[in-house]
């Protein structure tokens, strides 16, 4: 969907290669929220997904049919989630390697993320890695020229707050997911009405 026309797409990104993964609850929350809000969605569960580690120059085909979903997906989407664990202190490996298949987006008008809103959420096992998880993502989302939402969620202590399949069960963590879902659709729709115009930044803030 081209951006502006119709109902807003909004693409989530999550999971590790762990079943029941807290991020992926996570994400699952959020989307839901966006759903509420009148956005298409869709959710890219990186464990479902397999993808291969990104090969610069190798073409987009032989990388897979798990990496082409997730860069039709990612070109159709007028907003996209991305739900990271935290591993040693930044950004799961997985969540990296995703976001570098971003790469085959950088053609066109709005190239990467460019002209789409993007909404951060990390879990993390302690009390300090999420926020660097999400602090790292805003950096790559940046580079990517996509715009983030001014609400970061971050759960410390994921395991305390979800339960066996990844589902939140905190529900003050619960309802900052929500509100993100939201916002990155009513973000997203003021972005399309005014044209998505490029090179726009909003500062993310812990939430």
């Amino acid at each position: 969907m081209a951006l502006g026309e119709g109902r807003l797409k909004v693409v989530g990104i999550g999971g590790t290669l762990r079943e029941g993964s807290a991020s992926l609850g996570a994400l699952g929350r959020a989307l839901a929220a966006a759903g509420e809000a009148g956005a298409d969605t869709e959710i890219l569960d990186l464990r479902e997904l397999n993808l291969p580690m990104y090969e610069p120059g190798l073409p987009l085909e032989e990388h897979g049919p798990g990496a082409e979903r997730l860069v039709a997906a990612l070109r159709g989407a007028d907003a996209v989630i991305v739900s990271t664990a935290a591993y040693h202190g930044t950004l799961a490996g997985v969540t990296k390697n995703a976001l570098d298949f971003a790469q085959f987006l950088s053609g066109g008008e709005h190239p990467y993320f460019d002209g789409k809103v993007v909404g951060l959420i990390s879990t993390a096992g302690g009390e300090q890695a999420g926020a660097n998880a999400t602090g790292a993502m805003v950096h790559v989302v940046h580079a990517l020229r996509g715009v983030v939402a001014p609400l970061v969620v971050s759960i410390p202590k994921a395991w305390q707050r979800t339960d066996g399949s990844g589902a939140v069960t905190d529900e003050s963590y619960g309802r900052r997911l929500d509100s993100l879902g939201g916002l990155v659709v009513d973000l997203a729709g003021g972005l399309a009405a005014r044209g998505g115009p490029a090179g726009t930044e909003l500062v993310g803030v812990a939430g």
